[in-house]
């Protein structure tokens, strides 16, 4: 026998649809089977539970966000972030290696890559190959003394002159 049999007669069918239709009754509503609560402490007891879960979601997204406030503690200030006080240190018309930019700036040289991955993307330096290049050197002549060439050398652009008078002294 299937779970769900709907009924043969057509005037029965009619019932069940004026039943649905009409407002005041209220048996159609979901309760506990043999709940015998008026309709008001039903709606009372929905609500209740709306509210309950409404306030356990915004416990839930105060603590998410309470946990993200903490993570973000350690990030640099606005304009104190590598690529910042790369663009600070650099004066406009000069043309720089990405070593120098690091070292002016006070960065690690595995900061040198902040130049490609944020300057140059963003369109606040551009790039041109250097003309002193003069290929790679071999130990000896490091040893005599001699310093590499840069391959590229890098200068701001007039975003990069404008981005950088905006950043907080």
């Amino acid at each position: 026998m299937p779970a769900f049999q709907l009924p043969a007669d057509p005037d029965e069918w009619l019932a069940n649809i004026w039943r649905l239709l009409d407002e005041a009754d209220q048996t159609w509503r979901f309760t506990k089977k043999g709940d015998k609560r008026p309709l008001c402490d039903i709606d009372a007891s929905v609500s209740a539970r709306r509210g309950i879960k409404a306030a356990k979601q915004l416990a839930a997204a105060e603590r998410i966000l309470a946990a993200a406030r903490a993570r973000n503690l350690c990030r640099a200030l606005p304009g104190q972030s590598i690529a910042d006080r790369m663009l600070r240190v650099m004066r406009p018309g000069e043309w720089y290696g990405m070593g120098d930019i690091a070292r002016m700036a006070g960065v690690h040289k595995s900061g040198r890559g902040k130049v490609h991955q944020v300057l140059l993307r963003r369109r606040w330096v551009e790039k041109a190959r250097n003309p002193a290049y003069q290929g790679i050197l071999d130990p000896w002549q490091i040893k005599a003394g001699a310093e590499p060439e840069p391959l590229h050398l890098f200068r701001l652009t007039e975003l990069g002159e404008r981005i950088k008078a905006a950043l907080p002294k």
